[in-house]
């Protein structure tokens, strides 16, 4: 009985170890495309007009290599009065914290080169950068926070 427990005991540790990283986060890979996830982000506030990025040159204009990613949607303002702009990328692996990089200077771009009126300087300032499992995202409006929750709630189940 003695040995079907330490089995049982080494089992069930050795499920919790390699289903956490070497920090202890939970590695969560979820199955949704970014397509879904960015559809999360927008439907869990309301957003100006905003067009689909797909072009990869459009990525490259705003500085996000997208060799770095699996899968990738975002969409920006369609208007040049706002300033809202989503970004998700599903990152290959060992590649989060190139990809948060980038997302970085993205935002400071969107705080020191886009926004100029006082709504636009809330927005940029508002910009939330993260990243959960192999999922990396920029969310740029007034209510990102909001964004940046649905976001999470949906990745984590």
């Amino acid at each position: 009985m003695k040995k079907i427990a330490v089995i049982f005991v080494s089992i069930v540790l050795a499920f919790v170890v390699s289903s956490c990283s070497s920090d202890g986060k939970n590695m969560n890979n979820t199955d949704e495309t970014a397509s879904e996830l960015l559809n999360t982000v927008l439907n869990s506030i309301e957003f100006p007009p905003t067009v689909e990025v797909t072009e990869e040159s459009a990525f490259e204009e705003m500085g996000i290599d997208l060799s770095v990613a699996e899968d990738y949607a975002a969409v920006k303002q369609m208007l040049s009065v706002d300033v809202v702009e989503v970004i998700i990328l599903k990152v290959k692996e060992g590649e989060t914290e190139s990809a948060l990089k980038k997302l970085e200077s993205r935002k400071e771009s969107l705080i020191n080169d886009f926004a100029f009126y006082p709504e636009q300087v809330e927005s940029a300032n508002a910009t939330k950068v993260g990243s959960e499992g192999n999922v990396v995202y920029l969310i740029c409006h007034v209510d990102a926070e909001k964004g940046e929750e649905s976001l999470l709630k949906k990745i984590n189940g």
